[in-house]
């Protein structure tokens, strides 16, 4: 009770401070502790405590330790190869983890030697954060926002709702109220959730660097900030980059009218592309933020306006030493200088990216080296549960009701709504073909009433019809092939790799496949040797990581595909002959990497972006002028999406913004506005058939319209 008194009459006097006065705590490079102990258990991302056990994510693995002897933590339970795991909550015996390209898996652990996975849920796009609160899961999707799921029954998962609050990286629910840590916006997005199906912005908070890791307590809301300033430009030159590494504390007694309280700011320049993960934990009176290279910070926080550096903790690991990597500062992309507060050649910094206390005992993962224990009476306290909103989350009503369509005028509309969400579709005589995510591929009529059914081991992310062939993107089950024959689909073959596939387009000539193969890559596969499919060409590089449908839609000239990566790079490859020709990468002729992309227009290729496109003509040798005019649509209202074009129709569908355009680019140079909608769900690439458009909505599932 005195506590509480404390705490309002805090908040109360802090209320009145305003957004200018807070006060800013700098800290220095210095006063390193290091673990006192180590588990012995190897390199590990994330961790969490649940009663006398620890849940730690390492590589794609969930190991469960006890620590019923808490300086002491011995290995118990252990699920191997579950995916690329990144966050971890466990309520009720069942563990909730995300594993970014690869969804949320829900797992068992009542018995904690023998974890059993329970379902895979298929997100939106990359799992990253998570909340569980009562019966709904809250899962930050990156660039797509925050998707909330009903998980009352943890073996079949429900999708509720969506929240676009930008890149989301974590999240956490206090007290009916959504608190989103959003990456490149530099901000939190507070959201009312108290009715999940109905979830609504109330307010937002501007941090000073990129978004993560966050908790709330007592009104009070703490939230991790990393790498730049806002409005950074990529150059050392610009003193925002590289430092806008801290954390700030706000009142969110009402979170609708959040007042800022205090910053902590790092004294040092730092940004590193991987891991790029900041979070924080409260044992009040004590944050513990973990940052990565920069270790791990203890705070008193007994006043939020006012928080007082106590501890730095790192593991140094020196070359020779287990541990060691030498980080390298070459920036390969050109865009994005790396700075780090120590000589790579003499010390490295295993990162931390996991931290849980018991009462005198701090766990930390370290990502290059083990868990790690911290001991210290003083300093560390246990980490209390959160308080479960249970009773003030209810949802009512149906976020993606199809009747709202009802109101665009949208000409001949058809609607179908699966299990799954509808990732793409497409015509082919009469029939349409819809890859449904965890539901498998349906098979419709043109006015979308269902004619078959075929289940799928894995997630079916796209479909292409070439001939007598229809080639499925089955996730981890791979690349499918089937004999179609009307509503008819027989397994022909298959291609497997280590990696999930998640797009496909099939060159022209049918001899090759282009996929989009995990997180990072393309391949290109020989179709021409019958039953066999084979690999012809792997294509990685130093471009980052390949997001969301980055693949060319369509062969350019009938013969050449390309595709990106987030980093700024390109490959153009020409499969029209006997053998793959690499051609000149057309650096600087991005798309907008969250809502923009790649389409063949004829000779042609088009590249969404700044509100319009850009076109050209793929070289065979030499340099490109990156300098290509913009065309926009005159008098009218930009246009994002990852674009399909057939003929002299442009549809660009924005999958994050649910945006829907449609253009007539008769004239390449002159586009002109035919429709702008925007839907609930997240809609993919469209297709384009004769005198009709298929848009593959998500969740929202299917919709059909008359041009």
């Amino acid at each position: 009770m005195k506590l509480a008194f404390f705490l309002s009459i805090l908040l109360f006097s802090a209320a009145t401070i305003t957004a200018e006065e807070f006060n800013t705590v700098t800290i220095q490079f210095e006063n390193e502790q290091h673990p006192t102990a180590e588990a012995g258990v190897g390199p590990g991302m994330d961790v969490v405590r649940d009663g006398d056990n620890l849940f730690m994510l390492q590589e794609r693995n969930l190991v469960i330790l006890s620590i019923k002897k808490p300086g002491r933590p011995v290995l118990v339970g252990e699920l191997k190869n579950v995916g690329n795991l990144r966050q971890i909550v466990v309520r009720n015996d069942v563990a909730y983890i995300t594993a970014r390209e690869d969804g949320l898996f829900v797992v068992d652990v009542s018995d904690r030697s023998a974890p059993k996975l329970l379902s895979h849920y298929d997100s939106i796009e990359f799992a990253t954060g998570i909340d569980v609160e009562g019966q709904y899961a809250f899962v930050a999707q990156r660039w797509f926002g925050v998707e909330i799921v009903d998980v009352s029954n943890p073996k079949q998962l429900r999708h509720v709702s969506v929240v676009r609050v930008g890149e989301a990286q974590s999240c956490v629910v206090s007290d009916g109220y959504l608190y989103a840590g959003a990456w490149e916006e530099c901000r939190v997005a507070i959201c009312d959730v108290r009715n999940p199906a109905r979830p609504k912005q109330v307010a937002e908070v501007k941090l000073n660097g990129r978004g993560d890791g966050l908790c709330v307590e007592n009104g009070v809301l703490y939230a991790a900030c990393g790498h730049h300033q806002p409005g950074a430009a990529h150059s050392l030159d610009d003193p925002r980059y590289g430092n806008g590494n801290g954390m700030e504390i706000f009142d969110v007694s009402n979170p609708a009218r959040p007042r800022h309280l205090s910053r902590v700011q790092f004294a040092w320049r730092y940004y590193y592309s991987w891991p790029d993960t900041w979070r924080v934990k409260l044992a009040f009176p004590y944050a513990y933020l973990y940052h990565t290279h920069n270790g791990v910070f203890i705070f008193d926080v007994s006043d939020p306006r006012q928080p007082k550096e106590l501890a730095q903790i790192r593991v140094p690991r020196h070359p020779g030493e287990k541990g060691y990597r030498k980080l390298s500062t070459e920036d390969k992309s050109g865009t994005r200088p790396k700075v780090i507060p120590f000589d790579p050649a003499q010390v490295c910094y295993s990162p931390v990216c996991g931290l849980e206390t018991v009462n005198g005992y701090l766990y930390f993962t370290g990502l290059f080296t083990d868990l790690h224990i911290y001991k210290s009476d003083a300093l560390v306290r246990e980490i209390p549960d959160t308080a479960e909103d249970a009773g003030k989350l209810n949802a009512s009503g149906d976020f993606h009701d199809l009747q709202q369509l009802d109101s665009l005028g949208l000409k001949g509309l058809a609607t179908y709504r699966p299990g799954g969400q509808v990732y793409a579709a497409v015509g082919h005589d009469g029939t349409i073909y819809a890859a449904c995510g965890s539901d498998g591929i349906h098979v419709l009529d043109d006015e979308l009433r269902l004619l078959k059914q075929y289940p799928t081991d894995g997630v079916a992310m796209d479909v292409q019809v070439q001939g007598a062939q229809l080639y499925a993107a089955q996730g981890s089950e791979g690349l499918v092939c089937y004999d179609v024959d009307g509503s008819s689909l027989k397994r022909k073959n298959s291609y497997q790799t280590k990696r999930p596939i998640r797009q496909v387009q099939i060159a022209p000539n049918g001899k090759y496949a282009v996929v989009h193969a995990g997180g990072s890559g393309y391949e290109i596969l020989d179709l021409s040797h019958g039953n066999d499919i084979s690999l012809a060409e792997n294509v990685r590089g130093w471009g980052g990581l390949v997001y969301y449908r980055q693949l060319c839609n369509g062969f350019i000239d009938h013969s050449t595909i390309c595709g990106t990566w987030c980093a700024g790079r390109t490959f153009m490859s020409d499969l029209g002959g006997d053998a793959p020709v690499n051609l000149p990468d057309p650096i600087g002729l991005l798309p907008d990497m969250r809502r923009g992309g790649y389409a063949a227009c004829g000779e042609y290729a088009l590249v969404t972006r700044d509100g319009g496109y850009s076109f050209y003509k793929p070289l065979r040798k030499g340099e490109y002028d990156s300098e290509r005019p913009v065309y926009r649509i005159p008098a009218g209202p930009a246009f994002y999406g990852k674009p399909t074009v057939r003929g002299n129709i442009l549809v660009a569908c924005d999958r994050i913004d649910g945006e829907i355009t449609v253009v007539d680019i008769t004239d390449l140079k002159m586009p002109r506005l035919i429709l702008q909608f925007k839907i609930t769900g997240n809609p993919d690439l469209a297709f384009i058939g004769d005198g009709y458009v298929l848009i593959p909505a998500g969740r929202q599932g299917l919709i059909r319209f008359k041009l």
